[in-house]
């Protein structure tokens, strides 16, 4: 029993050796700048590329690329939404050897087409500073895939903050505090829950699902009060309650279904004896 605990040991220690000697260690960035690899990216349809690289080296080639690393759309005049890893990954080849590796990221240009399977794409290149922010931040951190879309594009296209938040939001609420940090703007007074969907074809969508708002209010005698939204119009396109109010609640938790509304500014009005006793915008 001894012997073969002896002989398994060596043979992990062996493996260590191998995997961690005799290897070249480098930056994406740095095997391109040494001429270490060559390599081509291409769309496999959606938000993912297949990264063929080739080692040109006599030695095993260990590369890291970094969280915050872009790739952008070579399509020529069709112009398709570049990728943003927000993730280390690691590739490692052998001497010589070309292999493909799957490599997963965000949207970061939400106005223009999703990537078509087929698509070229550069070798990329690393992110502006308040994007390499975001994808550190959630490299070291594990968030559902839909809050982190969300957050890229709070950043790379200016959605709202609020849009960053989740079933557990104790978790996106740290997300959305150092998205608003890093874009010098105060935090939401709101949460407005959207799903990102990503066609086959590589269209990017979003769908308002659910708003949440802490809304405090004060009212000096019981009175019948509504709830309700108005468009950039004024016309009411939602009601949320009627009820009666009473002047030792000065809280109301909102949290209501918005699937049924169009992208747009709106308000949410709390309204007693026809007085508004809380009135703020939000956009879907």
């Amino acid at each position: 029993m001894n012997t073969k605990l002896i002989a398994l040991s060596l043979l992990i220690c062996v493996f260590i050796i191998n995997t961690t000697n005799g290897k070249t260690k480098v930056s994406l960035q740095k095997a391109f700048d040494k001429k270490y690899i060559t390599a081509k990216a291409v769309c496999k349809g959606g938000l993912e590329l297949d990264y063929s690289v080739s080692n040109l080296l006599k030695d095993s080639v260990l590369i890291f690329i970094p969280a915050g690393w872009r790739f952008n759309s070579n399509a020529g005049k069709n112009d398709y939404q570049d990728i943003l890893t927000v993730h280390e990954q690691i590739l490692v080849l052998r001497p010589k050897e070309t292999k493909k590796f799957d490599i997963k990221g965000y949207c970061c240009e939400a106005t223009k087409s999703g990537p078509q399977k087929g698509v070229p794409y550069t070798l990329g290149k690393i992110a502006d500073s308040s994007l390499v922010l975001l994808a550190r931040y959630l490299n070291t951190h594990k968030i559902d895939a839909n809050t982190e879309q969300y957050s890229v594009w709070a950043i790379s296209d200016g959605k709202e903050t609020a849009n960053i938040t989740s079933s557990n939001d104790s978790i996106a609420a740290l997300l959305r505090t150092f998205v608003a940090t890093v874009k010098g703007e105060p935090l939401p007074w709101y949460t407005l829950l959207k799903r990102a969907r990503v066609s086959s074809s590589g269209e990017v969508s979003d769908n308002p699902v659910r708003f949440k708002a802490d809304i405090n209010y004060s009212v000096p005698e019981p009175c019948y009060s509504y709830c309700y939204i108005v468009d950039a119009n004024g016309q009411k396109v939602s009601e949320i309650f009627g009820k009666w109010l009473l002047p030792e609640n000065t809280a109301y938790n909102a949290n209501f279904n918005v699937a049924g509304l169009k992208k747009g500014e709106y308000k949410l009005v709390l309204e007693g004896k026809n007085t508004p006793l809380f009135e703020k915008s939000f956009k879907i």
